[in-house]
């Protein structure tokens, strides 16, 4: 089990954060061309030095923030009880993802997405890393007598996608409740899509 942040290391996930949610914030506000570095460690209030201790360029610190919303559902899956089905403790881990909060920051980082076709290679990576790490943390619950390591990589994938499809259902249909996409986006998961099947 990975535990939280404490000391030096919490002070760091802390500062990372910082300058990811100023940067996100500051290329909502102005664009991404409408600003600099600078302006982004003046916001979080650390040094320029600091700023590329975390991030290479402001781009990536844009895109980071979709990673922080990942990094709590992680930490949230490693504390779920070891003897829990894993669809319970994924969906437990959906539900913390899909929060009004969340749901902003997840909905911010896609429009600015789709806005600055830029953003792409780092999106990629950054969901690359998100991948691996959900992959290793979902392989920490299963024995490997339950499955494979192509098990959890397979079922990582389709959360993922379920997932995508419950947030876009969501945002093109005015008014409706994303948890009840996501609970049929779990049904689908737990009878391999079959579509007879009553959620």
């Amino acid at each position: 089990m990975t535990p939280r942040p404490v000391g030096r290391e919490a002070k760091k996930h802390e500062t990372r954060r910082a300058l990811g949610f100023a940067a996100q914030e500051l290329a909502v506000q102005r664009g991404l061309h409408g600003f600099v570095v600078e302006d982004v460690t003046a916001e979080a209030g650390v040094s320029r030095r600091t700023f590329f201790n975390y991030f290479t360029r402001k781009e990536e610190a844009v895109v980071a923030v979709g990673g922080f919303v990942f990094e709590d559902g992680m930490a949230l899956l490693r504390e779920r009880p070891a003897d829990e089905p894993v669809f319970e403790s994924l969906r437990a881990v959906a539900t913390l993802i899909s929060t009004a909060e969340n749901r902003e920051l997840i909905t911010r980082s896609m429009t600015l997405g789709r806005e600055y076709p830029e953003l792409v290679p780092y999106e990629l990576a950054n969901r690359e890393h998100m991948v691996t790490a959900a992959h290793e943390a979902l392989a920490e619950r299963l024995t490997s007598d339950q499955c494979s390591g192509f098990y959890s990589l397979a079922l990582v994938h389709a959360t993922f996608a379920v997932l995508a499809a419950a947030f876009g259902c969501a945002a093109l249909t005015p008014g409706s409740d994303v948890e009840g996409f996501i609970d049929e986006a779990f049904h689908y998961l737990r009878t391999g899509f079959d579509p007879t099947t009553s959620g």
